[in-house]
């Protein structure tokens, strides 16, 4: 994975963040506080963010993929899920205690007794789980507060649930996409008595470990053309690693467990009141980060347009909106870890800015690296490098070119035609034409 130029320390990351950070061996380093991340957000599930080019706001929906070779460390997530998702799972536990008892008096009752009403049960750690299931899980928040909430979803083996159960699986592969969006319903009508139907908002996060022929099968070519693959995060840790000894993750001292305790009981706090009622929506101003993301933007459109990749202008949005999420969390937990004065909010922006820019370009590099060049060939777009990898067309063209040298080339590399690159080059001002009546153009070096 290309290694973003903009790099990220501990200094920049909130004391419960900081934690994992200091705790991994480097090269695990980014995969564990992005796990980390990840279930703080599905503990944040009540909060909202505006970004900036949408009109609604977001909930801060993460999917993680960590990839790595068989016995290269992915059970490192483990551990950090257990930690910081141990509320969520004991409110589980007591919740299926109570699904259980019901479905004994059912077994047990006489048949011409009647039973009582079946019990509203919400329960939010998945780790595999069929269609119907899944839809009547989401429905029972809707039963119990009014308003869905995320869940968790968490598997250590990614192979798993792309083997045992193919058909199920290509159910949750539709959802995934409608998962990542707040308010995006998933519908389900069915015939059969034993489904479950309802018209819900099913959204999660989640994490996924597995290995490259795994990531294969759950990423195919229908999942990188309708958009999924947009959707992840994608983290290796198996880079550089060869012949290196087994990693050591040092140990939590009970200053840093009691420190991520008192984290993980504020966004309980934030989500649930003493007698099990939601809390009222959390709303974060993230207006102050607005024109740093436009502004990353706006470079990977002028890179767009001198690459002519269909692969970068599709997956650049993605990752900008995962980063912005990502960052969001990073805020919060600034926030409500040091709860800042006036004099200090100023860096922690700055921090949190940095770690935009990081994760943004950091997230990118990872899709166009996996999937860039199939998403291109996809679109009959192809190149002569590697894998996710382009030359730009604008840089293969010489300082001064015609417009029927820019055509010759479009025709080569199989592009758009030479006049949509010429009016976008001239709108971007990447290029100028001395004479009006000659079709002849020049390259302005702006720096990107």
């Amino acid at each position: 994975m290309i290694k973003p130029t903009t790099t990220l320390s501990a200094s920049n990351l909130p004391p419960s963040l900081r934690v994992f950070w200091d705790t991994a061996p480097e090269q695990f380093r980014i995969a564990a506080i992005l796990t980390a991340l990840d279930c703080y957000c599905a503990l944040g599930t009540r909060i909202r963010a505006k970004y900036v080019y949408d009109l609604e706001p977001h909930a801060l929906l993460i999917q993680l993929l960590v990839l790595g070779e068989p016995g290269s460390g992915k059970s490192f997530t483990r551990p950090i899920v257990k930690q910081l998702l141990r509320p969520l799972k004991l409110k589980d536990i007591e919740q299926k205690r109570i699904e259980q008892a019901y479905n004994d008096l059912k077994k047990t009752a006489a048949k011409n007794k009647q039973l009582p009403e079946e019990p509203i049960t919400c329960t939010r750690n998945l780790q595999t789980i069929t269609r119907a299931k899944l839809v009547k899980r989401a429905d029972m928040f809707i039963r119990k507060y009014g308003e869905p909430l995320s869940f968790f979803f968490f598997n250590e083996e990614l192979a798993t649930m792309t083997e045992s159960n193919k058909r199920a699986f290509a159910d949750l592969n539709t959802m995934d996409r409608l998962a990542y969006d707040l308010g995006a319903e998933y519908g389900s009508d069915t015939l059969s008595d034993a489904s479950y139907n309802a018209d819900v908002d099913i959204i999660y996060c989640s994490l996924f470990c597995g290995t490259e022929n795994a990531l294969n099968e759950y990423i195919n070519k229908r999942a990188i053309e309708g958009g999924n693959c947009t959707r992840k995060i994608l983290t290796r840790i198996d880079e550089d690693l060869l012949g290196e000894d087994a990693p050591v993750f040092r140990r939590q001292t009970e200053q840093e467990r009691n420190l991520i305790t008192q984290t993980i009981a504020r966004l309980m706090d934030e989500t649930y009141t003493d007698d099990d009622r939601l809390q009222p929506i959390l709303n974060i101003d993230m207006e102050w980060i607005e024109n740093s993301v436009r502004k990353w933007c706006a470079e990977q459109r002028t890179i767009i347009l001198k690459t002519g990749s269909r692969a970068h202008n599709c997956f650049y949005k993605r990752a900008s909106v995962s980063a912005w999420r990502l960052t969001c969390m990073l805020y919060h937990l600034w926030c409500i870890d040091d709860i800042p004065n006036p004099s200090t909010l100023s860096p922690i922006k700055k921090h949190c800015i940095k770690f935009y820019h990081f994760m943004a370009q950091y997230i990118l590099d990872g899709l166009l690296t996996q999937w860039g060049r199939q998403y291109d060939e996809m679109h009959k777009h192809d190149d002569d490098v590697n894998k996710g990898v382009v030359t730009p067309l604008y840089d293969q063209i010489p300082t001064q070119f015609s417009r029927d040298q820019l055509q010759e080339l479009c025709a080569k590399l199989g592009l758009s035609p030479a006049r949509i690159f010429l009016h976008k080059w001239k709108k971007a001002k990447l290029i100028h034409q001395p004479d009006l009546h000659q079709e002849i153009y020049i390259k302005n070096y702006i720096k990107n």
